[in-house]
Formats: C-alpha cells, structure tokens, sequence
C-alpha cells in the first residue's frame, strides 16, 4: 500500500463503480481510507471489493441510485453512524443527457439537473451536518470542462455542472469557518466506459480528440483519481472553494484555425 494520507479516515465516493469513481476509490483505499463506494450495479462493486481486500483495503459497496435523495442521505448518515466520522465525500456519479436546443425535452433538461445539481445538494447537505460539528471534512465534486467551455448538444449538461461549480463555491464559503474544505474537479476527456459510449467505441474519434488536447493523450481515470485525493488529503489544507480543471490543458487553449498551415505558408501576413 502507498503513503497513508487517509489513516483512519473515512470516504464516500459515489459512482464508485467504473471510471473516475472505481480509480478514486481504489486510490483512498491504497492509502488507508475505509472507503463507503455506491452504485446502481452491485456486480461490479462486488468485483472492485474483491480488488481492494486483495492489497488489504477496508471497502464497502452499497447498491444505490443517487437519484434516490432520501436513500442517498441515508447512506451518508448510516457511514458516519457506523464508522464514527465522515472524512472525505467525492459526489462523482453522473448523468448525461446530450442533445441539441431545439430538440431536448424538459424530461431530459430535468434529469441533467436531478442527478448532476440535486444530488450534489443533497450530498453537500448531509455531509455538512456531520462534518462542521466534527470540524474537519473535505468534499470534492466533480465537475466537468463543459461547466466552463461552450459545446454543441451540451446545454443541459453544461448548465447542470456550471450549477455544481457555483454551489459548491457557496458551499465552501459556509463550511470554511467550521474546518470544511468544498473543492470542484472538472475532467476534461478521459479514458472512461462513458467516452466510449459518447463516440460509439469509436477508435478513429478517440485519436481526434487525443490529438486536440495539448498534452496529446486521453486523460486516464487515475489521473482524475490522484487530483481527487490531492484536494481531499490535508496537503491541500489550505484549498478550498476552487474549480480545477484537469483536461491536459484543453481548458485554456487558444484555437486558431489551421495553425499549423499558417507556419507553412510563409506568403500569409
């Protein structure tokens, strides 16, 4: 096991299943944490129990759909019940219902917000209670570089994860006095069952998108995973209320059209 950041620590990650959450959860789990993981397939959480009892981490998973408000509030209130405090909450599990303006129903704007805005509420919400009397927490919640750059057929999600950065900036600014840290991770495009099934397994896309991201690669879920940990473990004490994109700085570059046609032609003034 790797440097014990998370000794004696409890965690939720929810989404914990695959992707970003399975990576976050192994993480806290290597360095210490007694890790709480929820998802809506027990399977999968039963194969990532089995990962984490094979190098000696303590895991439990809990079949939930975070959609489910009081159940997800519950489960908060049962972790720090059983185990005597509450640490770290990663609100990681998403959903993304893409489509153009004019063609998305209210339905699909509602449920963008219900899993993405809602339940980040109810999660910030529940931990606060324990984690302000306790006078220690760190909360992490996870974004998206959509929250900060417009794309085509993401007005919902993107509203939804502005939403998340907003709140989560108030959230900090309440929880700071009481020793409560509220920090965003906003990923850029990472290597993850859910990229996969936007590009339809799309190998040739996947390059596209590789290609465009300053750092000329996909981003890994460990990648997420190791940022997630950073701004919850006390080497990040004095961070709270930010959004940290992590992206391979795609968040920040400048698109010039046909840059590298522009160096080749030296006639262009």
């Amino acid at each position: 096991m790797s440097e014990a950041r998370f000794a004696g620590k409890v965690a939720i990650v929810t989404g914990g299943s695959m992707g970003i959450g399975r990576a976050t959860a192994l993480q806290l789990a290597r360095e210490g944490a007694q890790v709480v993981a929820c998802a809506r397939r027990m399977p999968r959480l039963e194969s990532l129990a089995q990962e984490i009892d094979d190098f000696g981490g303590k895991f439990k998973g809990v079949e939930l759909d975070i959609g489910n408000l009081e159940a997800f509030a519950s489960l908060i209130e049962q972790t720090a019940s059983d185990y005597g405090r509450l640490d770290v909450l990663v609100n990681n599990a998403p959903t993304v219902i893409g489509g153009m303006i004019l063609d998305q129903n209210i339905e699909d704007w509602r449920a963008n917000f219900g899993v993405c805005v809602e339940s980040v509420f109810i999660g910030v919400q529940s931990a606060l209670k324990i984690m302000q009397p306790q006078g220690s927490g760190s909360i992490i919640n996870i974004s998206s570089v959509s929250s900060l750059r417009a794309g085509m057929a993401a007005g919902a999600y993107s509203a939804a994860k502005a939403a998340v950065n907003q709140f989560s900036m108030c959230a900090a600014m309440e929880a700071a006095p009481h020793g409560v840290r509220v920090n965003v991770v906003a990923p850029g495009a990472v290597e993850t069952p859910g990229l996969d099934a936007s590009v339809m397994k799309n190998d040739a896309m996947k390059k596209l998108m590789a290609s465009s991201i300053p750092i000329q690669r996909l981003g890994t879920p460990e990648d997420l995973a190791n940022s997630i940990c950073f701004l919850a473990s006390d080497q990040a004490a004095f961070i709270t209320g930010v959004v940290l994109p992590v992206d391979g700085g795609k968040t920040p570059q400048l698109h010039v059209p046909d840059w590298e046609l522009t160096l080749d032609n030296r006639d262009v003034k």
